[in-house]
């Protein structure tokens, strides 16, 4: 564990990151992930702030014909309130990827897990084959930094409303659950410290040096990281690709699972990662 230890300082060091807690203590942290039971190369299904696992639970099955996905959460609730930084979380999921020995790995992520995507292969580029990224933060976004300490349900629901074009996804039981979350104080001071530190870490500058394929798959309608942000990531980043789909907003691997997967095979084949 020593050499996977002075690894994840290396990380950390090329993003100027201060240690996570685990790594201070040299403890090896716990992961969960659900896994699909596909084939192939393995692909790490990387959520947003406000995501989950269950994010991935329609397109995951699907992407599964023709790859190995694996939905990875993030210890957003349950880290100390520095470890859930954007930097810690690329040093958090590539100590995943080198424990399970899945490097170099596709990773695909949707908001800010696709922020920590980009700044995963910024650190460790040997460590990432490709990259899906999806509504992804690190240039502009309409962040939720400013959540409220006691948000209530009336919040909540507004805030769904602006990442889904298709309003039947802004359901009660969903707009429950994240409340279940949401209502304990610290659990918010965590979404605010990592919402905070997605917004402070711009990455324009950066994004030449990003050489892997990238596909970039995007709602027209997103109100959270608008066309905008995905013209810019597409002009800036050398090897880039980008699909857009109508009448859907920050989230298309739940809005359009059969159209997302189907793209994610179209680019994986194209780059001779899959048949």
């Amino acid at each position: 564990m020593t050499d996977l230890y002075d690894g994840a300082k290396q990380v950390l060091e090329r993003m100027d990151a201060p240690i996570p807690s685990w790594l201070v203590k040299g403890e090896t942290p716990s992961f969960v992930t659900v896994d699909n039971k596909g084939t192939g190369h393995p692909m790490i299904l990387l959520h947003g702030l406000f995501g989950a696992l269950s994010n991935w639970d329609d397109v995951a099955p699907l992407m599964a014909e023709y790859t190995k996905p694996l939905a990875f959460q993030f210890p957003l609730l349950t880290s100390p309130r520095n470890d859930v930084k954007v930097k810690a979380l690329a040093a958090y999921t590539w100590y995943y990827l080198k424990t399970k020995k899945f490097d170099p790995a596709i990773l695909c992520g949707n908001s800010m897990g696709g922020h920590v995507a980009m700044r995963l292969y910024l650190a460790d580029p040997s460590a990432v084959k490709c990259m899906i990224l999806s509504g992804t933060s690190g240039l502009y976004e309409h962040t939720v930094d400013t959540l409220p300490i006691r948000p209530d349900h009336k919040f909540i629901r507004e805030h769904m409303s602006r990442v889904f074009y298709n309003q039947k996804f802004v359901t009660e039981e969903a707009i429950e659950d994240i409340y279940s979350i949401i209502k304990h104080k610290k659990n918010v001071l965590n979404i605010i410290n990592a919402a905070r530190s997605a917004k402070k870490d711009y990455l324009l500058s950066l994004l030449k040096e990003i050489k892997c394929p990238v596909l970039l798959l995007w709602g027209e309608d997103d109100l959270v990281t608008t066309m905008d942000v995905a013209e810019t990531f597409h002009k800036n980043i050398p090897n880039a690709k980008l699909v857009t789909i109508k009448n859907c907003g920050h989230a298309p691997m739940i809005e359009y699972p059969e159209w997302f997967s189907e793209q994610v095979k179209i680019f994986l084949q194209e780059n001779s990662l899959v048949d």
